[in-house]
């Protein structure tokens, strides 16, 4: 698998969209739902039954409360389901339509009441958050064009594979620490952004055999810099000794190289 920098790329953004629309939509559908008429009547009903719901090996439980207008008495299913079996004989409120009581609502309380507003709620975060992600990525793909079209080339060496993150299909991100020269003389240590697929560069004793790497620096804003892992998937024995002879070359013409560790 090729080194690749992880981006923030428009199927990324599409795939999030999707998901936080679902999420907005189902949660305005469950508002409106859930949403009581205040002309309704209101009554204490008590549970006297529930349907379960199996899926993905856990089951939802929604309890059945029974409640009575008049002489006449009704059953009405909760909107709001949960992991816990609903306790028999529970008092629940009840909110039934004057000129139709058999038309009622279960009215929710606590987590169940909010439960609505937070699929709506997580539902806008997550168009936020792709929206906001995509656009952080494109600028870094600018900056990183810019850097490396005028930035200051540091030769320098790795010195410690990191691991980002870990997602829950056990795939890792990493990031390479490089250790370089700065145009003051001083060794400083550049991380480079998350990548993946670094199974060429994980197979080598870099600690031994020093793997050089560019680094490119903003000389206005040291801050500002890119960790050029372009050579990361060619990396092999034969590979590294070019690159050793490249940095040896650098360090005879620019009187500096990578830093001694």
């Amino acid at each position: 698998m090729s080194a690749q920098r992880q981006k923030f790329g428009i199927g990324t953004l599409i795939f999030i969209l999707l998901i936080g629309a679902a999420f907005t939509w189902a949660g305005m559908v469950m508002v409106g739902q859930s949403k009581i008429d205040p002309s309704w009547q209101r009554v204490a009903g008590m549970i006297v039954d529930s349907t379960s719901r199996i899926s993905k090996g856990s089951t939802t439980y929604t309890p059945i409360v029974q409640y009575q207008v008049g002489d006449q008495t009704y059953r009405i299913t909760a909107f709001v389901g949960t992991s816990m079996y609903p306790a028999v004989g529970t008092t629940r409120e009840v909110a039934y339509d004057p000129a139709q009581p058999h038309n009622a609502k279960v009215v929710e309380s606590g987590v169940g009441g909010a439960l609505p507003y937070i699929f709506s709620i997580i539902g806008v975060a997550l168009c936020v958050f792709a929206i906001v992600s995509y656009i952080r990525s494109l600028k870094r793909g600018s900056e990183i064009k810019r850097l490396m079209q005028s930035g200051q080339k540091l030769q320098g060496v790795l010195v410690d594979v990191e691991v980002a993150s870990t997602s829950s299909n056990r795939r890792s991100s990493y990031k390479l620490v490089v250790a370089a020269t700065d145009s003051a003389g001083i060794v400083q240590n550049y991380v480079s952004d998350s990548i993946s697929g670094i199974a060429a560069i994980a197979m080598q004793d870099f600690r031994t055999t020093p793997i050089p790497l560019d680094v490119y620096v903003d000389p206005a804003d040291p801050e500002s810099y890119y960790v050029d892992i372009s050579d990361v998937p060619n990396l092999t024995p034969d590979k590294i000794l070019e690159l050793l002879k490249k940095a040896s070359t650098y360090t005879s013409v620019n009187g500096r190289g990578p830093a001694t560790l």
